[in-house]
């Protein structure tokens, strides 16, 4: 198990607005992924699923 824990925006992010960078644990193997690897490459879809541990 992983805890993450995150701090909240100073000012919330509106419409067409970037998305401040993050890392999460990679999903598939050690390491991790950071939304910064993906910027400029192609659209992101995070999902987050509640109870499917």
């Amino acid at each position: 198990m992983t805890i993450v824990e995150a701090k909240p925006p100073a000012q919330p992010i509106g419409p067409g607005e970037p998305a401040p960078d993050f890392t999460l644990p990679a999903a598939h193997g050690p390491g991790s992924v950071s939304l910064s690897d993906y910027r400029g490459k192609s659209p992101v879809l995070l999902a987050l699923f509640r109870g499917l541990y």
